[in-house]
């Protein structure tokens, strides 16, 4: 018997599932300031979110498939909370160069050997993980849509889950 375990299929699924596993109340609670830590999470997890989604489209998503799965979310975050923390002790800026290297051309990156795809995952790290996800007005997506893809900040894990079950069940390709 072979068991395999797909990622599953939309954003809202794949957030779904990274909220119901990985990430829980203590870990949106686990460093310091709360307000910066719950947003850089949520980013991180759209990000692994995408990664997933592309996948299926084959060519199209990258040029070739590649091996994405939740230990390098687990990585990066370990990442994310070291980085925060280090600043939050030290009294430093966040190192947002630093944080965008780690995530896309390390955790994710190291399995990458196309070159294409290499600079589309170092686009998505520069957009999304930056100091600009803490602006209220900041939203994934470019382009007006049906449902814009923003960071919401709620105080308890609940509301996240509640506010992931309410985004659509098909996306929108742009």
């Amino acid at each position: 018997i072979k068991v395999t375990m797909e990622p599953p299929s939309g954003m809202k699924a794949g957030l779904h599932k990274t909220y119901n596993t990985m990430v829980n109340a203590d870990f949106l609670e686990k460093v310091e300031p709360y307000e910066k830590w719950r947003p850089l999470t949520y980013a991180v997890c759209f990000l692994h979110s995408v990664v997933q989604e592309r996948r299926k489209f084959g060519p199209i998503g990258f040029s070739m498939p590649y091996e994405f799965n939740s230990s390098d979310l687990d990585a990066s975050m370990l990442y994310m909370e070291k980085q925060f923390t280090s600043c939050a002790v030290t009294n430093r800026k966040y190192e947002w160069e630093a944080m965008q290297y780690m995530c896309g051309a390390i955790q994710y990156g190291g399995k990458i050997t196309q070159e294409l795809d290499r600079e589309l995952f170092a686009t998505y790290t520069y957009l999304w993980i930056r100091e600009e996800i803490f602006n209220p007005s900041f939203q994934f997506n470019q382009q007006s849509l049906d449902f814009n893809y923003v960071i919401p900040d709620f105080p308890d894990h609940q509301s996240y889950i509640q506010y992931i079950g309410s985004m659509p069940q098909n996306d929108n390709p742009l």
